[in-house]
């Protein structure tokens, strides 16, 4: 009897630890909208500023990132200790090209085919997946989730704050942190319709520039 106890004792506690662990179905619904929001198959721009900081030193980005299908292209720009550096990558559909800033000339490289490692900035929305608890409050015009004890018990991300919309339930604000360091991502602009044009690599932008085809 005694061992009997203990296992249904033990399944118990199993058992309340699955649903004080479980994500609000709340929360599911304004995520799942916002993941619907964040993608659009006529194509959707965002642009994004991210902070980043530990103790005295910070970086400062600035995103502007599309998609449309299998087609993409994104601009990061990165402000580090006063040195501003820009990338450019993206898939037209045919090729996936790469712009590499360089001190006397920008160097572009043209590969044929799809090489998915470049070009994609892809926000991440899954965080109603990779945590385990979330407490949310609708307050402006916003919802704001907090995100607590992941899934992965070595991931460095241990918590993170999004804010979503409440008329279009299109993603505003990420805050999280990973090794000390605070992380903010502000979602600026967002625009829906983009012509197959707008994927495509414009090398009179680049005059000088040293092409390298693959």
């Amino acid at each position: 009897m005694k061992r009997i106890l203990t296992f249904f004792a033990f399944m118990l506690a199993m058992g309340l630890a699955a649903v004080q662990a479980q994500i609000p179905a709340e929360v599911s619904n304004v995520m799942n909208k916002c993941r619907a929001a964040m993608s659009n198959p006529a194509g959707l721009e965002y642009e994004m500023d991210m902070k980043a900081g530990m103790g005295p030193v910070s970086m400062k980005m600035h995103i502007v990132s599309a998609s449309k299908g299998k087609l993409r292209r994104a601009s990061v720009t990165t402000k580090l200790l006063g040195v501003e550096v820009v990338s450019m990558t993206g898939f037209d559909g045919t090729d996936t090209w790469e712009v590499k800033q360089g001190a006397n000339c920008d160097t572009v490289i043209i590969e044929r085919g799809d090489k998915k490692d470049k070009g994609s900035e892809a926000l991440e929305l899954d965080y109603d997946k990779q945590f385990t608890k979330a407490k949310m409050h609708h307050k402006d015009g916003y919802y704001e989730i907090t995100f607590s004890e992941p899934k992965d018990k070595s991931s460095e991300v241990k918590s993170a704050t999004v804010k979503v919309a409440d008329k279009n339930y299109a993603l505003r604000e990420v805050r999280s942190g990973a090794r000390g360091a605070k992380i903010t991502m502000t979602i600026t602009r967002i625009h829906v319709g983009l012509n197959d044009s707008h994927f495509k690599l414009d090398l009179s932008k680049h005059p000088g520039a040293v092409v390298v085809r693959k």
